[in-house]
């Protein structure tokens, strides 16, 4: 009798440690089946330890651009060509004169952003010189920008382009001239876009600016 009151006991232990959500036959944990809705805190405990042998992870997310705000989704990996966050070093050699006017990197804009993280020149050194007829000689001055425009390749297709450019002064042709550049290229459906936040400073150098709504 005690035996079969162990039993029970252990049986019953681990039923109640698995919780069902749409199912009543749960097979871990946690089982749900079907959507799953968190729309105040989403909390867990420390995560366990890893190591090389296991696989087969998926990513659990809340969504803030659900309706209604809060549901829950897995991240494939298997599905992903591009990480959440990827950070990618692109070099630049061979380069006539020093203008990258127009990169098209191939990234499609309504599903990644792009970031400069770093910029390095390579190359001779580049002399100073007076422009427009200006008395004080200058360096140049250096843009390093990504921007949105049609595709090269598809003018329906609106990607990311780089730009790597001295507005104001350009070595000779012959010279040797590398460009170092680090990319951070982000998931679009990982982040939410804020609204662009405007302020006129009313001709000073100094103020303040509105904090966004990040909730």
């Amino acid at each position: 009798m005690r035996l079969l009151l162990v039993l029970i006991f252990i049986i019953s232990a681990k039923s109640l440690a698995q919780v069902g959500i749409g199912t009543t036959q749960p097979e871990t944990d946690l089982h749900v089946a079907g959507s799953t809705l968190v729309q105040e805190e989403f909390e867990t405990t420390q995560l366990g330890s890893t190591d090389n042998n296991d696989v087969d992870f998926k990513l659990i997310t809340r969504l803030t651009n659900s309706n209604p705000v809060g549901e829950i989704n897995r991240l494939n990996v298997d599905n992903l060509t591009v990480a959440p966050i990827n950070v990618i070093k692109y070099y630049f050699d061979d380069v006539d004169g020093d203008n990258l006017e127009d990169i098209d990197l191939s990234y499609e804009a309504d599903r990644y952003l792009i970031a400069i993280s770093n910029f390095r020149y390579i190359g001779a050194p580049i002399e100073k010189q007076a422009v427009d007829n200006h008395n004080r000689p200058t360096m140049g001055n250096f843009i390093t920008r990504v921007f949105t425009a049609p595709s090269l390749n598809d003018s329906e297709v609106e990607t990311w382009h780089l730009q790597i450019q001295n507005t104001f002064l350009d070595p000779e042709s012959d010279e040797e001239i590398e460009y170092e550049i680090t990319l951070i290229v982000y998931d679009r459906s990982y982040y939410r876009e804020l609204t662009p936040i405007e302020t006129n400073l009313a001709g000073s150098n100094t103020g303040s600016v509105a904090a966004p709504d990040i909730k």
